[in-house]
């Protein structure tokens, strides 16, 4: 053990220095995966915490503030010093995963876990096409392609992504549906030239060639929008007796049936959202939550709304049970507790490309333990 924790110390120096290789770092995420919750290195890591220095050349106060600032699951009922030698640890973890560049695959540990009776593989490019006859185009990221004519408005689709080019030349306006299943996610270019990122167990309702007179889509679920400008006509999403309108902007919108309400964070731009008699202009870096009224939050986490469409999830102070719907949905798995649901909060985040045990892995570092048969997956009682 003495020699283990001297390499930990050495290879988390090397990270702290910005010095350490892509074996180093491999090397300690597998330490830190196959002997992270055994007691004794706890302890050795306490020792080593307390220190001024946690390795030659190293300022301990600035490479905590540096490690702390990172995104890392947290759970708050911890001690002390037990917290802050498991937010280093998985502060590293998680680091590593989230600003790799995406070419290279993260390397990830796969330790052992009983409780684990398989694993299951993260969410792929894939949605179902409803056109406007009624007939139904499966697609993914690479078999499916497709190339037609709706109405004046072309469509066509491969590698992974479905384009409509042209501006509908019919009276009647032909609507099409894009659907993920739990466990996809797909890009759509609407015929004026947005752009829409569907997630998850999602549907987006859009005309296949736009009017002169207006742009509209109906959405469900979780998508991110950047909206091409057209000042004559005004793009507007509804969902569930909700709307935003834009002109053009790159806003967020999330709207689950289990969500509390319609949740939109807006980048860029400006759009005024709308619930019943009440609406409110919302400017880059708010968001508003569309329920009964309107909730504002005039300094939203960005990055946290967002995260998704780049390939991460992150959360800030997130309720276990809300981190959990986001797995279920990703990874296309029913979700139980024993007993009672747990109360912890959480800040943090990991990457979208990981399997479900590597991401199980990460949490359980936390204290939160879990059980996986197939697709059930049972958080455990403490």
């Amino acid at each position: 053990m003495h020699n283990l924790v001297e390499r930990l110390q050495y290879l988390f120096g090397k990270y702290a220095s910005g010095e350490a290789t892509t074996e180093e770092l491999q090397e300690f995420w597998q330490l830190v995966s196959a002997h992270g919750e055994e007691d004794l290195l706890r302890k050795e890591m306490q020792e080593w915490w307390e220190k001024d220095d946690l390795s030659a050349g190293v300022d301990g106060e600035k490479t905590l503030q540096r490690v702390l600032s990172e995104p890392k699951p947290i759970r708050r009922l911890r001690p002390l010093w037990a917290a802050a030698a498991a937010v280093l640890l998985l502060g590293f973890a998680l680091f590593y995963f989230l600003h790799q560049p995406h070419s290279k695959p993260a390397p990830v540990a796969r330790a052992i876990n009983s409780s684990y009776k398989n694993d299951v593989m993260p969410g792929v490019t894939g949605a179902t096409l409803t056109l406007a006859d009624g007939t139904v185009v499966p697609l993914d990221s690479a078999g499916a392609q497709l190339s037609m004519m709706q109405g004046g408005t072309r469509i066509a689709a491969k590698n992974g992504t479905v384009e409509y080019t042209g501006e509908s030349t019919s009276r009647q306006v032909l609507y099409n549906t894009l659907t993920t299943a739990r466990g996809q996610q797909y890009p759509l270019r609407l015929s004026d030239g947005s752009l829409v990122l569907l997630d998850a167990g999602s549907s987006i309702t859009y005309p296949a060639g736009f009017p002169a007179d207006r742009r509209v889509v109906q959405v469900k679920g979780q998508a991110w929008f950047e909206i091409a400008k057209d000042a004559a006509r005004p793009f507007i999403v509804n969902s569930d007796n909700k709307q935003v309108e834009v002109l053009g902007t790159s806003f967020n919108v999330k709207a689950y049936e289990d969500s509390p309400g319609v949740e939109v964070t807006l980048v860029e731009g400006a759009v005024r959202v709308t619930s019943g008699t009440e609406s409110h202009v919302l400017k880059p870096g708010q968001q508003a939550v569309l329920s009964t009224g309107i909730k504002l939050n005039t300094h939203a986490d960005i990055n946290e709304a967002i995260a998704w469409k780049d390939g991460n999830y992150e959360y800030k102070s997130r309720n276990l049970t809300y981190v959990m719907q986001d797995v279920a949905r990703w990874y296309d798995i029913e979700i139980v507790y024993e007993g009672a649901k747990p109360t912890d909060t959480f800040t943090g985040g990991f990457s979208r490309s990981l399997t479900l045990t590597e991401l199980l892995t990460i949490l359980e570092m936390t204290g939160i333990h879990f059980k996986l048969e197939g697709r059930k997956l049972t958080v455990l009682s403490k």
